[in-house]
């Protein structure tokens, strides 16, 4: 099983509130930009070593006024493309039509569901637990997002049910993965077309997380590797544009956790958008090998060439590590430093870091710079060590850990990366403390 979990259910239950919990967040992670809507939020939950992609549907599904759209099959289109279903109900309300259509509607989808009862803290939890059996859900979780009653069981819970992602996709093929992401019209199918050439053929789909992916194998410059590719959102007259944007952020993160490295597209000609931050910002916070490609760069002068490098210098500055490479898809310009780039990416991505020189590199981080303490208490960092490649995983143990900054995380990063080459790669920090 993949990690991908929708959170579904009618509206006010509390959905959002259990994102915010589960990722650790109080705001959307995708940005309000054009392509993108306000109302489909994604994260990460992390549990132990394990984690997965949360994706909350908040306003888009179930409204009263809209149960009349829910005979449409592609209206489940997002929901069929998870892998886990959250059914959150409201135990102060109790139970209502919309929460009996809801859970007929998804028993369908033949999908793992886990039910949900949120606001127990305001209820009696026997009579919320006969209420409910109603549904005929055998297994349920009972928590309060407002209070944080039964988070950590829930997320251990669901958390053994998803398989480690890149162990999956590490046994899939031996060809490395790419993807290419960008927004529309950015230039994806023309960079994809060159590189296929004229040998595009389409492989059967592999089981585990890449199911739902295709790949397309691609031998160019030297180079053997697979383009990983979803299958596009069908469009229906009635259906929202909202709702596809929801599909759409569902299959891009799909696409991100069946590849190795992903190249991500942006237009030259209109420069550094918020909607390409946004796409950045995402797969960074997955944890995916990447490299970015400035395309149509045959298409600007050398005016506008100047302002995109201004762009770069002040709206990328925060991801020094991804390479940048300029490139015309069209013209096949750059495609080779490109890929040659990727290539790089990848390779590194597969090694080891030893333990002995990680720590010595911590330890004369920690010299050069103390970690601020937390409410009076001393933070002491003890060691680190790897816990996973792709995404790479460092963990740290030590005393209250867990209280370290983003600012001081963000400064052991950078200290890593001048001792050890980790182009295009990013790196995630699981703490580890021994204090209470």
């Amino acid at each position: 099983m993949s990690n991908i979990v929708t959170l579904v259910g009618r509206p006010n239950v509390g959905k959002s509130t259990i994102f915010n919990k589960f990722t650790k967040t109080n705001n959307a992670i995708v940005a309000d930009t054009p392509g993108y809507t306000r109302d489909c939020q994604n994260g990460i939950c992390y549990s132990s070593e394990k984690f997965f992609h949360l994706v909350d549907t908040a306003g888009l599904f179930f409204r009263e006024d809209d149960l009349s759209e829910l005979t449409e099959a592609n209206t489940f289109e997002s929901i069929i493309d998870s892998d886990i279903i959250m059914f959150i109900v409201d135990a102060e309300q109790g139970l209502v039509s919309t929460d009996l259509e809801i859970a007929k509607k998804i028993r369908k989808l033949e999908k793992k569901i886990f039910f949900v009862i949120n606001k127990i803290d305001k209820t009696q939890k026997d009579l919320v637990i006969a209420e409910f059996s109603e549904l005929g859900f055998e297994d349920f979780c009972l928590v309060s997002a407002k209070t944080g009653e039964g988070i950590r069981d829930t997320i251990e819970k669901i958390a053994s049910n998803v398989s480690s992602v890149s162990s999956e996709i590490e046994n899939d093929s031996e060809n490395m993965n790419f993807s290419i992401l960008g927004k529309p019209n950015v230039g994806k199918s023309t960079l994809a077309n060159f590189l296929y050439g004229d040998n595009k053929q389409v492989t059967q789909n592999k089981p585990g997380t890449t199911r739902d992916c295709i790949k397309i194998p691609v031998n160019k410059y030297g180079h053997e590797f697979n383009i990983v590719d979803t299958p596009g959102v069908r469009k229906k007259s009635r259906t929202k544009n909202n709702f596809l944007e929801v599909v759409g952020v569902i299959k891009t993160l799909k696409t991100v956790e069946a590849s190795d490295v992903v190249i991500i597209l942006i237009d030259s000609l209109d420069g550094i958008t918020d909607q390409d931050l946004s796409l950045i910002g995402r797969v960074i916070e997955i944890g995916k090998p990447a490299v970015i490609g400035l395309n149509k760069i045959d298409e600007i002068d050398d005016y506008n060439h100047q302002l995109l490098d201004a762009s770069i210098d002040k709206k990328l500055n925060f991801i020094n590590h991804i390479p940048i490479i300029k490139i015309s898809s069209k013209m096949g310009h750059g495609v080779k430093n490109l890929l040659s780039a990727a290539v790089k990416i990848y390779k590194q991505s597969k090694n080891s870091l030893s333990t002995s020189i990680l720590n010595d590199i911590i330890q004369k981080a920690i010299y050069e710079h103390q970690p601020p303490s937390h409410g009076g208490k001393r933070i002491k960092i003890k060691y680190v060590h790897q816990g996973g490649n792709n995404p790479l995983r460092l963990i740290l143990h030590g005393n209250y850990v867990d209280k370290l900054s983003k600012d001081y995380l963000r400064y052991l990063s950078n200290f890593i990366r001048k001792k050890i080459d980790l182009t295009g790669i990013t790196i995630i920090f699981d703490l580890k403390t021994k204090g209470h």
